[in-house]
């Protein structure tokens, strides 16, 4: 039987990842989210006269205690979703959580859909779209600096920037249609020049936005890191130091490396894929030169290229190639007897940690130039806001390339297309079809 859903049901849900654990959080929200609560609950206080505050007690089922717990009642409109919301800590695991949860459902609380929590908070006005979608992007968020960014999604500051946005879209709009509702009167509410260096500013900050999505992926996915060089150069061994176990086979014997290898790592708080590839030689033999193969490849695809060359064979004057990417490494410095070292170029030993950290600090500048120049704020972080920002970009594009050619309705149809785009950005006006889609990929009791 099909249970109908409801504005006013009380929902319940596990809020925490499932397996052995510290604890584990019940989540309830709705109307008889107490109620539900304390007809499991015991202790010497009630959770209805202690707002905010965690009581200790016993969930109870039929005289059986199934577990000691905490438990916090959080009443509407303060709360998370703007409604009676009462979170129950029992101990971790999969048992106690799945009992409690159940004992909730058999007296009437329903389980929560993908991201319902937060769909509440939406609807109540407790936050716009962009913010309540930034609470995915952080439970997802891999590295520091992606969390940083999904964080400002969070505190407002990519709202604001759409709503500036859409402040000046709307002023060119409504002059527009001044203009329309005086024509007969020779009156202008504004001039052609004006508008057209308006939707020139308002052009430019969305191909700016848009631009950055790319620069927000790699921040979020990780940069491709390279290790190339010669066979035996060392790149094996780097890269199992870099994991700090052993992930790639080390040999003596030339070629061992026949397929790429992908680890992610986090340096700096950037995410990293770092890749440890086929040496690159001629060779006659098949497999290896389609490792070599892959190997150019990758590095014509990388965002940083950390090349080896082993110091014994270094020739002073060699590896000048100039590409900005590339970071130049002469390795296996233990067994260098002289060396001749030339600016830029970093020594290391994964045998005696020479270097490494000289390495990976000049990993870290190297990702904060890829990934933060240009860019100190607003990056676009997720798909559906670039979509909606390429929409309005086009539709001011048009509206830009035949002002003086088409009437000032059509103009003033095109900018309020674009601003109906970038308002859906914030949730505004938005379909219900486009809002499930949004949350059915939350976690359930989030």
């Amino acid at each position: 039987m099909l249970h109908y859903h409801g504005e006013n049901d009380t929902i319940a849900a596990i809020a925490t990842a499932p397996g052995k654990s510290g604890i584990a959080i019940v989540k309830i929200n709705g109307p008889n989210s107490l109620s539900l609560v304390n007809d499991i609950f015991t202790s010497k206080k009630d959770p209805e006269t202690h707002d905010r505050t965690m009581i200790y007690g016993h969930i109870v089922d039929n005289g059986t205690v199934i577990d000691d717990v905490l438990v916090c009642s959080m009443k509407a409109p303060q709360s998370y979703t703007g409604e009676d919301v009462v979170e129950i800590q029992s101990h971790g695991g999969y048992a106690s959580a799945g009992a409690i949860l159940k004992l909730l459902v058999c007296r009437g609380a329903r389980i929560a859909d993908p991201g319902e929590f937060t769909k509440k908070a939406f609807l109540n006005g407790k936050m716009d779209l962009v913010q309540a979608e930034a609470v995915m992007e952080i439970i997802s968020a891999d590295g520091r600096e992606y969390l940083h960014r999904a964080e400002q999604l969070m505190d407002g500051s990519f709202s604001h920037r759409i709503e500036s946005l859409l402040d000046d879209l709307r002023k060119s709009a409504s002059l527009v249609e001044l203009n329309i509702d005086f024509l007969h009167q020779g009156i202008e509410a504004i001039h052609e020049k004006d508008l057209i260096e308006s939707l020139k500013k308002t052009i430019h900050s969305l191909e700016t936005m848009i631009s950055s999505y790319s620069t927000a992926c790699r921040i979020k996915d990780g940069l491709k890191v390279v290790l190339a060089g010669k066979v035996n150069s060392g790149k094996s061994s780097l890269f199992n130091t870099f994991l700090g176990k052993r992930r790639a086979i080390v040999n003596e014997t030339p070629g061992t490396t026949r397929d790429w290898i992908e680890e992610k790592i986090e340096l700096g708080g950037f995410p990293v894929n770092l890749i440890d590839t086929a040496g690159i030689r001629k060779t006659t033999d098949k497999i290896e030169h389609e490792g070599v193969k892959g190997t150019e490849l990758l590095i014509r695809n990388a965002d940083i290229i950390v090349y080896l060359t082993d110091i014994q064979d270094y020739i002073p004057g060699t590896n000048n190639i100039g590409d900005r990417r590339y970071i130049h490494v002469l390795s296996k410095a233990d067994l260098a007897e002289t060396r001749c070292v030339k600016k830029g170029q970093i020594c290391v030993s994964s045998v005696t940690m020479e270097g490494i950290d000289e390495l990976i600090a000049a990993l870290i500048k190297r990702s904060q130039e890829c990934l933060t120049n240009g860019y100190s704020s607003s990056l676009v972080l997720i798909e559906r806001h670039k979509v909606e920002l390429t929409f309005a970009l086009n539709a001011l594009r048009i509206a830009l390339e035949n002002i003086g050619t088409w009437s000032e309705e059509i103009i003033s149809f095109e900018l309020r297309e674009a601003e109906k785009h970038i308002e859906s950005i914030l949730g505004k006006n938005i379909d219900s079809d486009v809002l499930d889609e949004i949350f059915k990929n939350f976690c359930i009791g989030k």
